[in-house]
């Protein structure tokens, strides 16, 4: 079975867990939340054999300072924390994205997968506001 055929089969499954009908379109599928918010977006680019899992962090302002840019990608080297994911900076949307073979997933494996990074997301987003407001809230009133 080809990585599309495959990834296509285990997203399959995944959508009968949750009630409804995933399948890729031109190589893609996006999962929402029910607040209509974005969980995941699997991509596999044309003849490769491995996805990728992104998802919108927040958006930041054009003038962000390059200190807070550099603050925020240097998590990429925070392995505890990054848990095999990375933050990319996509015009001015930060998102955070992982990868994996096609290959080597199986159902549960591939529901272990998504469920963790759609969690991993949600503690980075939770994470970056916080980092965000710490470094741009005034020392006086921090307390």
């Amino acid at each position: 079975m080809n990585e599309s055929a495959q990834l296509q089969n285990l997203l399959g499954q995944y959508g009968k867990r949750l009630n409804t009908q995933l399948r890729l379109e031109n190589g893609v599928c996006a999962l929402f939340t029910a607040q209509k918010q974005e969980a995941a977006i699997i991509e596999l680019p044309p003849g490769s054999d491995a996805m990728i899992l992104h998802c919108y962090i927040r958006e930041l302002a054009e003038d962000v300072a390059a200190d807070l840019l550099r603050g925020l990608l240097a998590l990429n080297f925070e392995m505890d924390a990054m848990r095999g994911c990375w933050l990319a900076f996509d015009e001015r949307q930060l998102r955070l994205c992982t990868q994996q073979r096609v290959s080597g997933l199986d159902s549960r494996s591939f529901t272990s997968l998504l469920d963790g990074f759609i969690q991993q997301a949600e503690e980075v987003k939770l994470f970056i506001a916080e980092f965000i407001t710490s470094l741009t809230t005034p020392l006086a009133v921090r307390g």
